[in-house]
């Protein structure tokens, strides 16, 4: 559960320090869940916090679930400044996450809920299938844009299937064993470079598809390593 720390001050350093509230926001008409681990499990029946006075220096801390560990997704917490007389200094909102650790709420932003969430990033996944050795390997167009291969033979006859058009396709051939196998590329692959023939030697080399099916364009020379 994320920390959040701070500290209170007044203009007037004669002053006492003020209060700080913390109430969870942005959970709509459900109960607010905590999905966490362990004790952070459950509906939440408190969703506001005491109003924290500094110690002495003014100085306060307050421990809350983290906004990532709530369902539904989008809550944050409006935090409240109050000062001695009770007068409310100033209402933000923050989002404070468990996988983030401890916040200084002295150095971190607020963000206006009314705009839109950030955009998340895209979703990065594996895109290199492993084709297992064979002297006729099919390598899936519409299922992978980049295959690894490792020769323990010659390959007599490939094929590639499922191409979408406007996809870049990446070869990546391993010479296995003694090295020197041959290696007979798809007939829709255009221009391809020989595979490199040293034993452990890669070839490695990427196609632009132009039709759906076909043909593959080199996009430029291969590389041996």
């Amino acid at each position: 559960m994320p920390i959040v720390e701070g500290k209170l001050i007044a203009i007037d350093p004669e002053q006492p320090n003020g209060t700080v509230k913390f109430t969870l926001c942005g959970y709509g008409g459900q109960f607010p869940r905590g999905i966490g681990e362990g004790a952070d499990v459950g509906s939440i029946c408190e969703v506001e916090s005491e109003e924290v006075a500094g110690d002495e220096g003014g100085s306060f801390s307050v421990q809350l679930v983290g906004n990532d560990v709530i369902d539904p997704p989008g809550t944050y917490y409006a935090v409240t400044i109050k000062n001695a007389n009770g007068d409310i200094v100033q209402c933000n909102a923050y989002m404070f996450l468990e996988s983030h650790g401890n916040y200084d709420l002295d150095f971190e932003k607020p963000f206006d809920p009314t705009l839109p969430p950030s955009p998340l990033p895209p979703l990065i996944y594996n895109q290199l299938l492993i084709i297992p050795p064979s002297a006729t390997p099919n390598f899936p167009g519409d299922q992978y844009t980049a295959w690894g291969l490792s020769m323990t033979m010659d390959v007599t006859s490939s094929t590639i299937s499922g191409v979408v058009q406007g996809n870049l396709y990446t070869f990546i051939i391993t010479q296995g064993g003694g090295g020197s196998w041959k290696f007979k590329w798809p007939n829709n692959v255009l221009d391809p470079m020989p595979v490199n023939p040293k034993s452990g030697g890669l070839t490695v080399q990427t196609f632009v598809a132009i039709a759906n099916g076909g043909p593959l364009f080199p996009i430029s020379a291969g590389t041996w390593y």
